[in-house]
């Protein structure tokens, strides 16, 4: 093993970590609910058709985006990482609870199989799993078509890849994006 390489209890202890998250977001997500003042603030932060996009994600994406948003505030995050948390989840579409459970206990069991299973065609359930797999490239393509800032574009589009090195704000909105 390289020094580089997690031993068994890091990597035990992340994959706890890692699980304790996945079941509070789980929890977090049975009642979403945004005020009717947090709604009016996002139509003020969003231009019409990002705020359109938004509006179209399923509500626990969008208590998601709104927390994360309320995350990088308290950071001082810069004005396009602060709309690329309210918008970053818009590729996902319309989804069933299970289908986010398949996909996270997919995902964790190996991701090779979600490849396998999941389908751009075909039956529902394989769709959705597909979008949840394509949903950063899928929402960056939604957020060009409308005109979205360049920089916007970029942080969707890399929010489910691994940090870069030469990104550091990418690098900050990933790690962010885990945490909420």
């Amino acid at each position: 093993m390289s020094s580089a390489e997690p031993g068994p209890l890091a990597a035990a202890l992340t994959l706890l970590r890692r699980g304790r998250y996945r079941v509070h977001q789980f929890t977090r997500g049975l009642h979403p609910h945004l005020a009717p003042g947090e709604v009016a603030e996002v139509r003020g932060l969003l231009r019409p058709e990002e705020f359109r996009l938004f509006l179209h994600a399923e509500p626990r994406d969008r208590r998601h985006s709104l927390d994360l948003y309320r995350l990088l505030v308290a950071e001082g995050a810069s004005p396009a990482m602060l709309v690329a948390a309210l918008v970053h989840d818009v590729g996902k579409g319309r989804l069933a609870t299970w289908h986010r459970v398949a996909f996270v206990v997919l995902s964790g069991v190996s991701p090779r199989l979600v490849s396998v299973i999941a389908a751009e065609s075909g039956a529902g359930w394989r769709r959705a799993l597909w979008r949840l797999q394509h949903h950063a490239a899928l929402g960056a393509q939604a957020l060009e078509a409308v005109g979205a800032d360049a920089r916007v574009v970029v942080l969707v589009r890399a929010h489910t890849g691994p940090p870069p090195d030469d990104d550091a704000e990418v690098a900050r909105f990933i790690a962010a994006d885990d945490q909420v």
